[in-house]
């Protein structure tokens, strides 16, 4: 059940609808632990917005996603929405100030239900995985007269030999998503398609690899796709996306032996905004403040890239991790259980940026099976637009009086650390060629690389791929 009253309901309105719509509020439908008759009264749910806070004990849930001076948080309970006996009750727990976006009324997830819940999500995200075991699928793009470019029916294991153009999405997204920045008309990308895929040194395939973002750990999607390349041979280029970069990674300096290189041959990858070093995001301290950090993304990208309901994930995935997190701590405040949360969202874990990460530490050892030629797409996003705030409420030293609600302590592209994109980790492991590199002034965070034409031409020129 949702619930709205904002100062200025219009900006939220698709976090409102997107919480409400088929496919997404009742998503974890199937996992929920079962609530008794008396839970569900009207004066059970009554006394349950009155609370501040939940308790831990009850199955019934409630969290509320607050507007605060332009900036979007997830709070426990519903703040600042007590009777007036409640408020007499709890006066030494002042309620915050802002206005109130949504409700979110849920059971919590059942305890053996929560990595099906995890597994839900991946499938919501990505309808091309496979649905009962998340298993990744390889795809080719392929040219069709008078429409463009699409994604083929997922392709069989077979070992490729010529030249060969692998893409990997990241985080939250998924093959068609990631085709969707190159192919739209008049961007960029479109063009570097076209020389990829008929100019004079175009490539023999272009390959999508879609895969889980949330339910596994990148170590498996690279497991998977050494397994859909293995045997493979010839010049492969890479073009990879956030989380993407450590699949890649993963894929070419530990499982990498199952490709067929000649002595001579290279792999080529192009890391775009990539946690190398994990991401403060997905720090376990920081969970409460990242979703909030997420929801504040869902609002920018509908108005900046017109990625609009259920198209934008970020709109919708901060509020279902929520139930996550609450169902696991039985409430969303700082306890000791919140430091092993992300533990319960693979995809998660494996990229947090915290010393005793151990499965990126172990990435950072080396040495590599492949010796790759890596290139770097980064940026630190910076913004005086005063719609769009909200990011110095989330950056530590842009900070004044919310320094505990800080996600990431320096420049980041909103997702993720700019100095974790090019910190390897391994001593002779360094990029091939300068980073394409944005500041503040140009306006580029995670989810726009690929709409910048020195991105492109930088990804071209990595390539020796001639647009003109």
């Amino acid at each position: 059940m949702s619930q709205r009253a904002t100062a200025d309901p219009t900006r939220f309105l698709s976090q409102i609808q997107v919480s409400r719509a088929p496919g997404v509020e009742d998503l974890f439908n199937d996992y929920y632990q079962p609530v008794d008759a008396q839970e569900q009264t009207v004066s059970a749910l009554r006394r349950r917005r009155e609370r501040v806070s939940n308790d831990v004990d009850t199955v019934m849930k409630t969290v509320s996603l607050v507007e605060e001076n332009g900036t979007l948080y997830w709070r426990d309970g519903v703040p600042g929405r007590l009777t007036s006996s409640a408020r007499r009750r709890r006066a030494a727990e002042p309620a915050a100030d802002g206005s109130l976006v949504l409700t979110k009324t849920f059971p919590a997830l059942a305890p053996n239900k929560v990595i099906q819940a995890i597994g839900a999500l991946d499938a919501r995200l990505n309808d091309t995985i496979d649905k009962s075991t998340v298993a990744a699928r390889m795809r080719q793009l392929r040219a069709v007269p008078g429409r463009g470019f699409e994604l083929s029916e997922p392709l069989g294991g077979a070992p490729f030999s010529g030249r060969t153009l692998l893409f990997v999405h990241g985080t939250f997204s998924n093959a068609q998503n990631m085709l969707r920045e190159f192919t739209a008309p008049r961007r960029p990308g479109e063009r570097f398609l076209g020389r990829a895929m008929a100019g004079a040194h175009k490539y023999d395939r272009v390959l999508f690899f879609d895969h889980a973002t949330l339910s596994v750990s990148p170590v498996i999607n690279a497991l998977e796709l050494g397994r859909a390349l293995a045997g493979s041979s010839g010049q492969i280029d890479v073009i990879a996306h956030s989380r993407g970069g450590l699949v890649v990674r993963w894929w070419l300096e530990a499982f990498g032996s199952s490709l067929r290189l000649a002595p001579n041959a290279r792999v080529r990858a192009v890391l775009a905004g990539s946690p190398l070093d994990g991401t403060s995001l997905a720090a376990p301290d920081k969970i409460q403040h990242a979703m909030s950090l997420v929801s504040n993304i869902g609002t920018f990208a509908e108005k900046t890239l017109s990625l609009a309901g259920g198209a934008n994930p970020y709109l919708w995935i901060a509020g279902k991790l929520i139930e996550v997190v609450v169902s696991a701590a039985g409430a969303l405040a700082k306890t000791p259980v919140l430091d092993g949360l992300t533990a319960l969202v693979p995809g998660l874990c494996a990229q947090s940026r915290v010393s005793n990460n151990h499965e990126i530490n172990r990435l950072r050892t080396g040495p590599s099976v492949v010796d790759a030629a890596y290139y770097a797409i980064t940026s630190n996003f910076e913004t005086e637009d005063p719609g769009w705030q909200f990011w110095k409420n989330f950056r530590k030293d842009r900070l004044l009086d919310r320094a505990a609600d800080f996600v990431f302590p320096d420049n980041n592209d909103l997702v993720v650390d700019t100095d974790s994109m090019t910190d390897f980790g391994v001593p002779k492991l360094k990029l091939a060629g300068k980073s394409c590199t944005f500041a503040g002034a140009d306006g580029v965070w995670h989810c726009n690389y690929f709409r910048q034409p020195r991105s492109i031409d930088y990804i071209a020129d990595s390539f020796s791929l001639d647009l003109n």
